[in-house]
């Protein structure tokens, strides 16, 4: 139950804010380039770009995967994502972009279609954590992927377990790396010059798994990568994180308050409960410098090191990942997607609920206002009648005091003349 709880927590804790509709795909392009037919019924996945949906290529009868995002969101990234995917395209464990195209109001980019992240496939584990061998593994490819996009000079900047995915093939034991959409490049291929160091920059990522240096504020570069994989590790070895569950009252607080308890976790050196290799992995990353190339080779060594305490199973089962064994699992992993497909279309459901409480509620706001400026014409009006009536009965009275003195007056000088007319008589 906890680690649900901590699983729930971290998903809201991406810092870049992006809004989206979260609708389905508008049918007026269901079919792509009359290539792609989106399979609305097909959910993949969702997130603050939009949703993911399997797609069919109706000359070829192959499936893929189709990137959905509208185009009204903040910080639209699908574009970017593009880019960065045909910049990688051809190299083993990155997914190959087939179709980026702006249409309908929304951006759809087609990719490969892939299995269940890892961090889906840990939730359904017995133990919801994985076996050091696993973990050993699954580093060395990380760093292999990473290796790649930094040698293209890239950095990923949100590393974590939901962007890592296993092929639909799951004997292959392949894992992918995806979701490029905050990637950047830290320095330019044909000068081989890096950024420069910056510090003062906006929180980019997942707060769960940044580095400390990102929390700081400081320009993220290749070290900032490693060290967000080894967060990963951690969690898959453990099952949490010693900064998960924690409960403040602002975004901000919390935000630093998980930044002081992975200073604490690395100036007390906690990863030394780890294996030797894990936690010379640890100093290791923890003290490169902010341009400098990560030494890649160092890190498999350590890894094939550890690595060796399973050479006396056989070939066969020395390969062999937690998810690819019936033993360690929960549900077969075919199952698994069906399951996250069913949650998805429950949380699609909620949030069209949702959507349409909001709509209700404002449009009676909207009414309430209407009738409350409404009533404050009236009253305005009603105060303007009674002001003009006030106004009229003053008028009235001062006409009526001015007519009395004119009569006042006439009257006096009737009186004076009739007084002149008697007194010449005499």
């Amino acid at each position: 139950m906890e680690n649900n709880k901590n699983n729930n927590e971290q998903k809201n804790e991406k810092s870049t804010d992006s809004s989206s509709t979260n609708k389905p795909p508008n049918k007026e392009y269901s079919l792509i380039n009359e290539t792609y037919k989106i399979l609305t019924g097909n959910l993949l996945g969702g997130g603050s770009f939009g949703h993911v949906y399997k797609c069919l290529n109706v000359k070829t009868k192959v499936e893929y995967s189709v990137k959905v995002e509208s185009n009204n969101i903040n910080n639209p990234q699908l574009l970017h994502e593009y880019k960065i995917l045909k910049i990688l395209e051809g190299n083993e464990g990155i997914p190959t972009p087939y179709l980026f195209k702006n249409i309908g109001g929304e951006s759809v980019l087609v990719i490969d279609l892939l299995g269940p992240n890892l961090e889906d496939i840990l939730q359904d584990t017995k133990t919801k954590t994985f076996t050091l061998k696993t973990c050993l593994m699954t580093l060395k490819q990380i760093i292999q992927r990473l290796k790649i996009i930094h040698k293209q000079g890239i950095i990923h900047r949100d590393l974590k377990p939901e962007n890592l995915l296993v092929t639909k093939n799951i004997r292959d034991g392949l894992i992918y790396l995806i979701d490029f959409g905050l990637s950047k490049k830290y320095k330019d291929t044909k000068t081989d010059v890096h950024i420069p160091f910056k510090n003062e920059r906006p929180i980019t990522g997942t707060i769960r798994y940044i580095s400390i240096n990102t929390h700081k504020g400081y320009e993220q570069s290749r070290r900032d990568d490693l060290e967000s994989a080894c967060y990963i590790i951690l969690y898959f070895l453990n099952g949490k994180l010693n900064w998960d569950g924690i409960k403040c009252k602002t975004k901000e607080e919390k935000i630093q308050k998980i930044m002081e308890k992975k200073e604490e976790f690395k100036n007390n050196k906690e990863y030394k409960k780890l294996s030797q290799s894990f936690c010379n992995i640890f100093e290791y990353v923890y003290n490169i410098n902010f341009d400098e190339k990560p030494n890649y080779e160092y890190i498999f060594g350590l890894i094939n090191k550890d690595l060796e305490q399973f050479d006396s199973e056989s070939n066969y089962e020395r390969s062999l990942y937690d998810w690819q064994s019936i033993e360690f699992m929960i549900e077969p992993i075919f199952m698994i997607e069906e399951i996250k497909k069913k949650k998805l279309i429950e949380k699609m459901k909620e949030e069209e609920k949702k959507r349409e409480e909001e709509r209700k509620n404002k449009e009676e706001e909207n009414l309430k206002a209407n009738d409350d400026k409404n009533k404050e014409v009236i009253n305005n009006k009603t105060g303007n009648n009674n002001n003009n009536k006030a106004n009229n009965n003053k008028n009235k009275i001062k006409s009526k005091n001015d007519d009395n003195k004119i009569n006042s007056g006439n009257d006096k000088i009737k009186k004076g003349f009739v007084k002149r007319k008697s007194k010449n008589n005499k």
